[in-house]
């Protein structure tokens, strides 16, 4: 990257490879040398951009995650905001000025979810294009639909070019990477089609719209295909731990809400353990991801929120429950498991799976290193059919389709390749050996972060709660308005708004209050 002299770069690293570190590493740099003044982190989801600014903290670098446009530029405490490109595209101009003002390093996490044809693509173009450098980070740096990617350079094939790859194989020889077994499970699925009684294991061929409807039969919750898988990967789980792992945790991937909780109460039955209930809509999600991340709890069960970037190391053990076969979800859902802790020394991940004809081609190409190639051909995304446009939360309409059982799973043959099996790490490295390809190792990193500290954001959040406690009980002995008593600290306090505070206009104007209320 030191050597790169144009003002975008991508860098495609395989999932869990430290692509965050790596980022808060060239920010740091770039503070520190004055190149930039300012880092905006856009990323997918809201709670990406809070892992973000938690990360970055670390590193003495203060990120506002989440910020609203209406409230304008953050306050001087911060080194920038982590925002999702959602956010961005709903107030371009926002970004773009406050870029304008300050230099700023933008940092694309993802950035596959920006097509040029999509609203979020064009819109952090316009707010970016004049931004001093953008670093983007992708394990996946293509999109199911074939658009192009913002700053990404494409040759005359229509094929992505990276400026730095960092592939799975190498990951797994620098012991970055946890290596993976495929567990495929078949059974005899039975269900209505168009008035038509169908029956059918995962080994028979069938039309596109007919194979969907099988996988959709075999995840129903209450099926005896779901409840051996479950209880299957219950097991799994208990030998991860005890075999050197004893807080190993599980994760099932569910296909829409009513499905994970129709999930999570068989899990519990298994199991006996209640599991972690996460859905991405839901108020405290992030809390509760990063709450079963530091715990020793068995089992969560999510839908979308945990498929990309979320990092939980200690995930061992995963069930593939929802229908979706596209090969960017399939692959962001696998790297949820090969993130690397520091005990024990051999890690396997596990993933048990339908046996799905298109699922397991994906699970034989996972270990494959592939470049993206952007299809220009018309006929494209016809070739490609419903695996290829069904995203993680669309379904195909019903049309008379009743699923009517799922019959015992059946271990199919794992799929774990010979590349797997020949970098499996079986012996310790030598004292004191390097593994300098590392995109970002867990160790360095660890040496040249800054103690723990609250970070500036949770210190803001903290106030402004605070705050909002101390108003409303001055409010209530005063018998005046919230809004008249937030208007007058405001002003004692020099600060336009509570939004746009600082730090210590929030600590000074709390002091105030505790005051007014002791008296």
């Amino acid at each position: 990257m030191r050597a790169h002299s144009a003002t975008s770069f991508l860098a495609s690293a395989t999932p869990a490879a430290g692509k965050t570190t790596f980022g808060l590493h060239i920010a740091h740099r770039m503070l520190s040398a004055k190149f930039v003044s300012r880092v905006v982190v856009a990323g997918p989801t809201t709670h990406i951009c809070r892992q973000w600014a938690a990360d970055a903290g670390r590193y003495g670098i203060d990120l506002e995650p989440n910020r609203p446009n209406s409230e304008g530029p953050e306050s001087a405490d911060f080194h920038g905001v982590a925002v999702t490109y959602q956010t961005i595209a709903a107030g371009p101009d926002t970004h773009r000025l406050a870029a304008g003002r300050q230099p700023t390093l933008l940092i694309a996490d993802e950035p596959h979810h920006m097509g040029d044809q999509a609203a979020w693509g064009l819109q952090t173009r316009r707010a970016f294009d004049g931004t001093r450098f953008r670093l983007l980070l992708s394990g996946t740096p293509f999109r199911s639909d074939n658009s192009a990617i913002p700053w990404v350079t494409y040759d005359e094939d229509g094929v992505s070019r990276a400026d730095y790859v960092y592939g799975y194989p190498q990951a797994l020889v620098d012991r970055v990477c946890r290596p993976i077994t495929f567990l495929p499970y078949d059974g005899e699925m039975e269900w209505l089609s168009d008035g038509r009684l169908r029956s059918a294991d995962f080994d028979l061929a069938l039309p596109a719209a007919e194979a969907a409807r099988r996988l959709r039969t075999a995840l129903i919750p209450e099926g005896e295909w779901m409840g051996e898988v479950l209880r299957d990967g219950d097991a799994r789980l208990s030998e991860v731990r005890a075999d050197g792992h004893p807080d190993a945790g599980g994760l099932v991937i569910a296909s829409d809400q009513d499905h994970a909780r129709a999930i999570a109460a068989r899990l519990e039955s298994v199991s006996g353990e209640r599991p972690e209930l996460v859905m991405s809509d839901e108020p405290g999600a992030s809390r509760r991801i990063a709450d079963f991340a530091s715990s020793d709890r068995r089992w969560m069960v999510s839908v979308l929120m945990v498929s990309e970037g979320v990092d939980i190391p200690r995930l061992r053990v995963g069930v593939y429950a929802t229908a979706a076969r596209t090969e960017l979800f399939f692959r962001q859902v696998v790297g949820r498991f090969i993130r690397t802790t520091l005990r024990p020394r051999r890690q396997m991940s596990y993933l048990l799976m339908p046996a799905d004809p298109r699922l397991k081609a994906l699970a034989h190409e996972i270990e494959l290193e592939r470049r993206h190639a952007l299809d220009l051909s018309p006929d494209a995304e016809e070739e490609e059919g419903d695996e290829m446009d069904s995203g993680p939360e669309r379904r195909e309409p019903d049309g008379g389709f009743a699923a009517l059982s799922s019959g015992d799973a059946e271990l199919d043959e794992a799929i774990m390749s010979a590349t797997t099996l020949q970098l499996f790490p079986t012996d310790d490295p030598e004292p004191g050996a390097k593994t300098a390809t590392a995109l970002a190792r867990p160790e360095a990193a660890s040496e040249d972060l800054e103690p723990e500290r609250e970070s500036a954001y949770a210190t803001r959040e903290r106030l402004r709660g605070e705050r909002r406690r101390l108003v409303a009980d001055v409010a209530r002995r005063t018998s005046k308005s919230h809004r008249e008593v937030q208007a007058r600290i405001n002003r004692d306090t020099r600060a336009r708004s509570v939004a746009s505070a600082t730090i210590d206009q929030l600590e000074r104007g709390n002091a105030m209050l505790r005051r007014e209320l002791w008296r």
